[in-house]
């Protein structure tokens, strides 16, 4: 799912939080399976991701590909003025989500996660 589709259908989603990501050291922590997803995504154990020098993914990127693996659960990924940054800030202004916190200040070098559920409310689609 893009952003402008969430932007779209935004009531089709509920139990909205907004994670944040100190680095990806604590990202690992908060998961242990996310180690074996890494290591399945990128051929080797993240322990070992500064000894290959292909391996070229930013932090929010490494974020992003290993949250595609939990396919029970919706997720944006964004950084300080990114575009899903910039688009999340749009809907908070139409104030019809509140996603508790002022999605306009957040750190700048922080990765931050909107982890989500599709609703189960079957006439939430029909809008």
């Amino acid at each position: 799912m893009t952003i402008t589709d969430f932007s779209d259908n935004y009531l089709m989603y509920e139990d909205m939080s907004i994670w944040e990501i100190k680095s990806l050291d604590e990202f690992f922590k908060a998961h242990e399976s996310l180690f074996e997803i890494f290591e399945k995504e990128y051929g080797f154990p993240y322990n070992k991701r500064s000894e290959h020098s292909e391996f070229k993914d930013s932090d929010i990127m490494v974020v992003s590909t290993l949250l595609d693996n939990f396919g029970d659960k919706y997720f944006f990924v964004f950084s300080n003025n990114d575009k899903h940054h910039n688009d999340l800030k749009a809907i908070q202004d139409m104030k019809v989500i509140n996603f508790g916190m002022d999605i306009h200040v957040i750190h700048p070098r922080k990765i931050y996660v909107l982890e989500m559920n599709k609703t189960k409310d079957m006439k939430m689609y029909d809008r």
